[in-house]
């Protein structure tokens, strides 16, 4: 199975807007909407391709417009790949920014009916999100989330997410070294072939 992990494209917090990162709920500007439907041309979609995003609105957007055009795409939202602080620091409840916080529930549920949601039983999952889980509680939900999508059968799965959190699941996956300075840039993107096998 293929994993590409794709960071969103340029959302409004991302811009020289005043207090940017505690602007909650950003949406993608025009530059981010077109970065996302440049990566139309930059990968070959296909109907039994899997994509998976965070949810908040930039990742939803980014998602959206990618798969723009594909029929019946399998499409879903899951907190597992939500924002995520990285590297975790000492107090991270005393960092968390606004423009982090998850997308409420209700409003996915009745504004994004073409994607499945995932795990809305977990009320505090969707609550607190990953962002500042500590990294023993990250690795046991980020490990549910791989088990996970080897159930869906698919040879692609693309994941729509944030820096922080595309790089702790690459870390998870068994890269090293990692730091801030491997951050993706806007609709970045890094893939990675993964077999549960590797996975312990």
């Amino acid at each position: 199975m293929e994993i590409i992990f794709i960071r969103h494209g340029q959302g409004i917090h991302n811009t020289d807007i005043p207090d940017r990162l505690n602007f909650e709920n950003p949406r993608l500007t025009n530059k981010g909407r077109e970065q996302a439907a440049l990566l139309k041309s930059t990968f070959s979609f296909q109907h039994n391709d899997v994509f998976i995003t965070s949810p908040t609105i930039r990742t939803i957007e980014t998602t959206a417009i990618m798969t723009s055009g594909l029929l019946h795409a399998r499409k879903y939202i899951s907190p597992l790949v939500g924002p995520r602080m990285f590297p975790l620091p000492a107090s991270p409840e005393a960092s968390a920014l606004r423009c982090d916080r998850v997308y409420p529930l209700t409003l996915i549920r009745s504004e994004h009916t073409d994607f499945i949601i995932t795990d809305q039983e977990d009320e505090d999952l969707w609550k607190n999100g990953i962002n500042i889980m500590s990294e023993e509680a990250f690795r046991i939900v980020g490990q549910r989330f791989l088990q996970w999508i080897q159930t869906l059968n698919a040879n692609k799965v693309y994941v729509i997410a944030h820096d922080g959190t595309i790089t702790s699941y690459r870390i998870l996956l068994g890269e090293t070294g990692l730091s801030r300075s491997d951050f993706l840039p806007e609709t970045g993107w890094h893939r990675i072939e993964w077999h549960a096998k590797e996975q312990s």
